[in-house]
């Protein structure tokens, strides 16, 4: 079995002067842990139901980003596009600049070529009052309109300046947006990677959980029942909490490979009927361990060795037949959710399931519980917290 931990952020050793980090860059970690969850969980060790709240928070957290992602994608795309508004704006005002420009040097021509005053002096030649009167109208006419030519060339080029300012602005919001964007999907970045990580451990533990249960069925069924029961759930909110966050990148399990027992396979005989198969290596510590215990009146037996062949054809049945789903597709995604073969220290013969005075598997506090936590190390053989049961030359 492993033990897999998660915490919030790994205690790392101070960098060197050399490698001292940038303002930026520490500031860039410190926004990155804001969007982590504070958690700091034994996975093997924990209840089922703080891996399910854990579940739950991870993936409630990934939410949390996902809408602030999505909450500064908008903002940034409306600041572009109020960006491209005003760069659509500019371009129309300059092109008007160029017109008006192009009006005001051909007003500079015509008045070289032929001067206003030739126009002015035109009234006197007339040779009526209203032929006066009409070509000094036109006078003022065209007058006014290569005023209002200039009025317009300064007009625009004032309003040329505030736009420009504008877009000065504009374009610094836009930045802005766009380094809030980039925050929030570093952030949700972060919180998709603690994720994947705490998925990835919890997957650990279904394996070593739905292993022990397999191996417990020869001796404890309803406990084996009761433990397939309680990791199956665990694997439906596994699945779920994956399945919610569809960023989420898959969860991968590195190829099981099953060692061998050390020193082969021996069998113990327990002095009160039966026999244990176990690693040759630890079968003379377990006879002796055995034999003390009947010598104080208490009376153990169990299972130890499993064959991982059962564990592979379980893993055809529920998995499928592929190299790949027997050894190492996550157990969660198996119908029922069904351990990777070799996960299990009951595959070495180096874990041993104790059963007491000819009944099930021992329970805390019971004699033989009792006897074994006095006694059991000075055999090599630890106990795994959660499992009364289980011990093991790892305590795992």
């Amino acid at each position: 079995m492993i033990a897999a931990g998660v915490a919030a952020a790994a205690l790392v050793p101070a960098p060197s002067a050399a490698q001292e980090p940038s303002a930026e860059e520490q500031l860039d970690d410190v926004r990155a842990q804001g969007a982590e969850v504070a958690l700091e969980i034994d996975v093997l060790a924990a209840q089922d139901a703080e891996i399910q709240a854990a579940l739950a928070a991870l993936q409630n957290n990934v939410a949390a980003q996902q809408t602030t992602v999505a909450t500064a994608d908008q903002a940034l795309a409306t600041a572009e596009g109020d960006v491209a508004t005003s760069a659509a704006a500019i371009a129309t005002l300059e092109q008007r600049i160029v017109e008006l420009d192009q009006a005001a040097d051909q007003m500079v021509i015509d008045a070289f070529v032929d001067p206003p005053i030739n126009h002015a002096l035109d009234a006197f030649r007339a040779r009526t009052l209203t032929e006066a009167t009409v070509k000094q109208a036109l006078v003022e006419i065209q007058a006014q309109a290569d005023a209002d030519t200039l009025e317009q060339l300064d007009q625009a080029r004032a309003q040329l300046e505030v736009d420009q300012a504008a877009q000065e602005e504009l374009v610094a919001v836009a930045a802005d947006k766009k380094a809030e964007a980039d925050e929030a999907l570093a952030g949700l970045e972060t919180a998709l990677a603690q994720q994947s990580e705490f998925a990835a451990a919890v997957e650990e533990r279904l394996n070593a959980k739905l292993a022990e249960a397999e191996s417990l069925k020869l001796y404890d069924a309803q406990l084996s029942n009761q433990i397939a029961l309680e990791q199956a759930q665990l694997a439906a909110s596994l699945q779920a909490a994956q399945a919610a966050a569809a960023a989420q990148p898959a969860v991968d399990s590195a190829p099981s490979t099953i060692a061998p027992a050390p020193g082969g396979l021996a069998t113990v005989t327990c002095p009160s009927g039966g026999s244990i198969t176990v690693a040759g290596s630890i079968a003379g510590n377990v006879q002796a361990l055995l034999d003390a215990a009947a010598a104080d009146g208490v009376a153990l037996c169990g299972g130890g060795y499993r064959d991982p062949e059962a564990q592979i054809q379980l893993r055809i049945a529920h998995c499928g037949s592929s190299n790949y789903a027997i050894y190492e597709m996550p157990a969660s995604q198996c119908d029922p959710p069904t351990a990777r073969p070799g996960t299990s220290l009951h595959e070495q013969g180096l874990a041993i399931d104790f059963t007491c005075n000819g009944g099930g598997a021992i329970a805390r506090g019971s004699s033989c519980w009792n006897w074994l936590a006095a006694h059991a190390d000075e055999y090599g053989l630890y106990n795994l917290p959660t499992e009364s049961w289980h011990w093991s030359t790892t305590g795992a």
